[in-house]
Parts: C-alpha cells; sequence; structure tokens
C-alpha cells in the first residue's frame, strides 16, 4: 500500500520546483492579519527581533513577507528539496531563514522558542498515525507562553473535500484534489468557529476569528481564519 505521507512529500516538492523562477506574493489573510487593524482581532503586532515559525512555508511567499518585518525567521517543510529551493530564493532576494525539515507533529526546535506561528493552509494536514490534535501539541510545545498562533483552518464545505471519506475523528482522506497533490492524504476540518474553539482550547486561549468564501471560478474555497494564544 502507498504511503500518503511519502506521496504528499513527492508532490509538494515537485509542485514547487516548477515555481522556483516565478516570483512569490505573500497570502492576503497573512498580511491584513500582521499588518492591519480589526474591530474583532486581538493581535500584538510582533516588533523587530520576535521569533516566527513559518510551517509549511512551501515557495517562500510568506517567509520573505516576515523577513521584511525585520523578524527572526525560522521554517519547516516535509523535504529537503523544498528547504533548499526556498533557501536559495531567499539568498537570491537577500534575505535569511533558518529552514529545516519537519512536520505539523515533529517541530525540529526547542521548547518554548517562539513568539509566534504562522500555518498558513497547513495546520491540518495529518500524517499516518497522527492526529490533528498532536498537531496543535506539537505547536504549543515550541511556542512561548502567551506566544500567539496565527492559522488557516479547513472548512468541511471547501472544495477539497468534495467525495471525500469521513472519518469520526473529523478527518478526512481526499479523493477528488483538482491540483493532484493530495489524493490519499488525510485532512482535519471543522463546520463552525464554536468546533474550532472548543478543540483548540485545550492549548490556546483569546481566539479571534474570520471567514472567507472564495469562488476561484468553480473552485470554491472556504477557510475559517484563527488567531490565538498559547495558555
Amino acid at each position: 500500500m502507498d504511503d500518503p505521507s511519502q506521496n504528499i512529500n513527492t508532490s509538494y516538492e515537485q509542485f514547487y520546483a516548477k515555481k522556483t523562477g516565478a516570483k512569490v506574493y505573500p497570502t492576503e489573510f497573512v498580511v491584513r492579519t500582521f499588518l492591519a487593524n480589526y474591530p474583532a482581532l486581538s493581535f500584538r503586532k510582533p516588533a523587530a527581533g520576535d521569533r516566527v515559525l513559518d510551517v509549511a512555508f512551501g515557495d517562500g511567499r510568506n517567509t520573505v513577507f516576515l523577513c521584511d518585518q525585520g523578524l527572526a525567521v525560522s521554517g519547516i517543510e516535509i523535504t529537503q528539496g523544498i528547504v533548499d529551493q526556498t533557501n536559495d530564493r531567499l539568498q537570491k532576494l537577500g534575505y535569511e531563514a533558518d529552514l529545516r525539515v519537519g512536520r505539523n507533529s515533529s517541530i525540529p526546535f526547542d521548547d518554548q522558542y517562539f513568539d509566534y506561528i504562522l500555518a498558513c493552509h497547513c495546520c491540518y494536514y495529518c500524517d499516518e498515525g497522527d492526529s490533528f490534535a498532536d498537531n496543535l501539541m506539537e505547536y504549543a510545545r515550541v511556542m512561548k507562553p502567551g506566544a500567539y498562533l496565527v492559522a488557516s483552518v479547513a472548512c468541511q464545505s471547501s472544495y477539497i473535500f468534495n467525495n471525500a471519506e469521513a472519518l469520526e475523528d473529523g478527518s478526512f482522506i481526499i479523493k477528488s484534489d483538482p491540483y493532484g497533490n493530495r489524493d490519499g492524504y488525510r485532512l482535519h476540518a471543522f463546520a463552525t468557529k464554536e468546533q474550532i474553539e472548543a478543540y483548540f482550547s485545550r492549548w490556546f486561549t483569546n481566539f479571534s476569528f474570520g471567514f472567507a468564501d472564495n469562488d476561484y471560478y468553480g473552485i470554491s474555497e472556504r477557510v475559517f481564519w484563527v488567531v490565538c494564544q498559547k495558555k
């Protein structure tokens, strides 16, 4: 039987390799959260030198943005190939970050190391044998008390869950990924903000929520924005 984790490693490394020569731009919700102010957002803006972990940084689009803010930037990705590709991009742009191979449930940094974690479209990816709770517990381990988690969390009605197999723990085995990267892999999803807060509250407090319902020309992406603090 194929290993879903190994399959996704290969597909994403190939996916990002095709983008090494292209310009990249930060994700909108990341820019809005880190730079703007909103009535329902409780968030201390980071100061220069604060330590931030960019989880699943991919092509480095948000890594570059975080470096621009003067932060001490680290990141994890699932293969050395992706790490090398993005390190090369950062070097060409004159940036430096501590990028390492890691997983949601296995982050190669010390306890209570980070002031912020950014998890853009990634925290709900669950490796074989791991749960979403394992991911959140590992995030909390490397965060200082009071540190902020800025994350996007999948909504059950988003396009990626079309035809997916629902499991009892709230995760889904993906069956119809239009991008071809995630079929056979397991993602966790929620239907409401209340469900998210209840699930996260073992480790986090002081929740702020947003929600996006985007129709990208026939692909309906629905996602929650979540900002919270480690207890």
